[in-house]
């Protein structure tokens, strides 16, 4: 993980601006999870797994303000935005952490984690899985905003080069898109199919994609049985 600390380090201070350009569907990417969160009027804490610069959890304080939200990372200059994007909220706290390595700190009823996991080997993908169960409340929710990979060999290279034809016409600088080209070759996909099945033998409950855009989704699973 160092080399994805090094080159996020590096980034930090732009890579909020760089992301409408990097997600096509940005938009419906960090919102998609907005009903489901609505319904959990009882929520009282929230973990944000390789949370970076607080964008995820930003999207998710817009419907819920009350939450504690904890914010982990593996790159202190990452943190660093998220603390300035913050800055004066009494309910964020924040965690310089390799959650590919360490243990989740405490017990938390929504769990949140958005283009992260997907640097992990597969191995470490299942681990940490299983470590989200644990660290959840009955009745939590793990909610993951990643991409993925293709179901076959045909969609795979297809979604991958979609993504970079449309990034190329983007209008995010030349020099920006090919460091994002940079940063994809540490990517460490896994198909959506493989991850929801993790889930499941980790103990989650329901489980299932609630958002797809070619390899851009929204998964995650509830501990124990949604009731709306």
């Amino acid at each position: 993980m160092e080399n994805v600390k090094k080159q996020f380090d590096e980034v930090s201070k732009k890579y909020d601006s760089q992301r409408q350009y990097l997600i096509p569907c940005y938009q419906d990417f960090y919102t998609a999870c907005y009903p489901l969160v609505r319904k959990l009027s009882g929520a009282k804490r929230l973990l944000d797994i390789g949370a970076g610069t607080g964008l995820f959890s930003y999207f998710i304080y817009q419907i819920n303000p009350n939450l504690h939200y904890t914010l982990v990372d593996l790159s202190p200059e990452m943190l660093r935005v998220a603390k300035e994007r913050f800055n004066g909220l009494d309910n964020f706290q924040y965690e310089e952490l390799d959650f590919s390595a360490s243990n989740l700190p405490g017990k938390y009823d929504i769990i949140i984690s958005a283009l992260a996991i997907h640097h992990l080997e597969d191995k470490e993908k299942e681990q940490l899985y299983y470590a989200v169960y644990e660290a959840l409340n009955p009745g939590g929710v793990f909610i993951n905003a990643d991409q993925v990979l293709g179901r076959t060999l045909g969609f795979d290279h297809y979604y991958r080069t979609n993504w970079r034809e449309t990034v190329l016409v983007s209008g995010l600088e030349e020099d920006a898109i090919q460091k994002a080209f940079e940063r994809v070759k540490l990517d460490k996909f896994a198909t959506l199919e493989s991850q929801l099945q993790i889930l499941e033998d980790a103990g989650f409950t329901d489980v299932d994609c609630i958002y797809k855009n070619l390899n851009f989704v929204v998964f995650g699973g509830s501990k124990g049985l949604l009731s709306y």
